[in-house]
């Protein structure tokens, strides 16, 4: 038994005395590699995107938040990116009034099934952290589509008010996403 309890001590500092690092342009949050993507896509091709970035350690996807920490990461990454002028000008049809314009990112969180659970492209279990509007998620597209997939929000304006934020959106919708992908980890000598 003191054999065994000795193995994992070791074990456990020789895991927190690894140096992780991230390819060039990636920045290294929490043992994970992010990359914000600037092209406008639909769901499914930002994570076919995110899908050819990997590490010896794995590949990316979109990426999945767990905390309120990594939440702000993602959505700093973002706002540094593109400034507030930069929000594209959104086409509405003019028989829907008061549609306000917004903006956001991909992250990896959408419905396999209409109405089913919450789950993550790269399949880590999304536990109790979840950082919805306070009317969200209600898969209400204009009364149009369904909503399964999930952006952070960013609107027209400077304001923190409802940012950083996650809405349930149709999945056809374009927008620039973040990569999430396992760092390269090294241990320490």
């Amino acid at each position: 038994m003191k054999i065994l309890i000795l193995i994992t001590v070791v074990a456990m500092a020789t895991m927190g005395n690894a140096v992780f690092s991230c390819p060039r342009f990636w920045n290294l949050f929490e043992g994970n590699c992010y990359r914000y993507q600037g092209d406008r896509l639909t769901w499914s091709a930002a994570e076919a995107r995110c899908n050819g970035y990997f590490t010896s350690s794995g590949v990316g996807h979109l990426a999945s938040i767990h905390s309120l920490e990594e939440n702000r990461h993602v959505y700093e990454m973002f706002r540094s990116s593109v400034s507030i002028n930069d929000i594209p000008d959104w086409v509405y049809r003019t028989e829907v009034e008061n549609r306000n314009p917004v903006y956001g990112i991909w992250i990896g969180l959408r419905q396999t099934v209409a109405d089913g659970p919450w789950k993550n492209s790269d399949d880590t279990d999304q536990g109790n952290f979840f950082k919805w509007r306070s009317t969200e998620p209600n898969n209400n597209y204009y009364n149009e589509q369904v909503e399964d997939c999930v952006h952070i929000w960013r609107f027209n304006d400077d304001s923190d008010y409802e940012q950083r934020t996650w809405n349930d959106v149709y999945c056809n919708e374009v927008m620039s996403f973040v990569c999430k992908m396992p760092a390269d980890e090294e241990p320490c000598e």
